[in-house]
């Protein structure tokens, strides 16, 4: 199953955008896991993209037995993405966010086209 919810480009949406993934994954084991990875991936879009000038983010939560997908869409051109390259330095103003994006999630990658970028997440458990 899979849900969409779009976000007007504004920091205040971060925990509505974190309460929606919320209430997708229910009981799920790894659901603290996908809010954090929602806020952060959220965040940087408005912070880093032009989504976070009067845009707007969209918020895609796939989920299957034993497994979720988070994907957040914005209006940035890609470029300037790029995989950790290492752990942050206290002198580093940025990078924290996708350091912990890769922390709890097992799998994550960014694709872009014409029309903006798309980070995503995955998160995986055991099916009991």
């Amino acid at each position: 199953m899979e849900w969409s919810q779009t976000y007007p480009g504004c920091t205040s949406m971060v925990p509505a955008a974190r309460a929606f993934v919320r209430g997708m994954l229910g009981d799920s084991p790894r659901r603290h896991d996908a809010e954090l990875v929602t806020a952060e991936l959220v965040a940087n879009s408005l912070r880093h993209t032009p989504s976070g000038d009067s845009g707007e983010v969209t918020v895609t939560v796939a989920v299957a037995p034993g497994r979720a997908r988070i994907a957040v869409r914005d209006s940035g051109d890609g470029t300037r993405w790029q995989p950790l390259s290492g752990l942050p330095v206290d002198e580093d103003d940025h990078g924290r966010g996708l350091f912990i994006v890769f922390a709890h999630a097992d799998k994550v990658s960014h694709d872009a086209d014409a029309d903006g970028q798309t980070m995503w997440a995955e998160l995986t458990w055991s099916e009991q």
